[in-house]
């Protein structure tokens, strides 16, 4: 079974990767890979510089999130751009790690992401489970994608999500 998380920041999606890790999944990270990426000399940090300017880089070099969040939050035609640099450098490696996992006969992964592709991802992710919780911090470029499986309301109390994550992948 392979499931795309996805949900607001302070959601609870990490939470749920970890209770997903105990059921035996492999879990790919996405924003782990945007990490690597914003890495001096790496293809994200190398975007960013070209596209938004050496402002954005720390003094070793790194992209600095802070700031470039910053950016994305004055205008929405920000974050659209740095999306179309970013996330197909990101949808590839998380292409890569898929076939890893597969090949290593890892029968079932999660994925844990802020944004689902359904052109690229959709035949093979078999659930796109959205976590719900109202307390979120609910920012203008996060919005529930138009295919969801599932949603885990994760607004009662940690043994009620993981009932929920367990009852998911039954």
């Amino acid at each position: 079974m392979i499931i795309w998380l996805i949900g607001a920041q302070g959601s609870g999606k990490s939470l749920v990767m970890e209770m997903l890790k105990e059921k035996d999944f492999s879990c790919i990270y996405a924003d782990k890979i945007v990490h690597q990426l914003y890495r001096s000399g790496n293809d994200g940090e190398i975007l960013v510089r070209k596209n938004f300017g050496e402002r954005f880089l720390n003094k070793q070099g790194n992209v600095c999130r802070t700031k470039l969040k910053k950016l994305a939050l004055e205008n929405i035609k920000n974050i659209e751009k740095l999306n179309m640099l970013i996330h197909p450098l990101v949808y590839t490696k998380i292409s890569m790690l898929l076939d890893e996992c597969l090949a290593g006969d890892k029968q079932n992964i999660a994925i844990e992401a802020v944004y689902f592709d359904e052109k690229k991802f959709g035949k093979i992710v078999d659930k796109v489970v959205w976590i719900d919780r109202k307390n979120d911090k609910k920012e203008f470029f996060i919005k529930k994608p138009s295919r969801v499986d599932d949603i885990l309301d994760n607004n009662g109390s940690i043994a009620d999500l993981k009932k929920s994550v367990y009852y998911l992948v039954r």
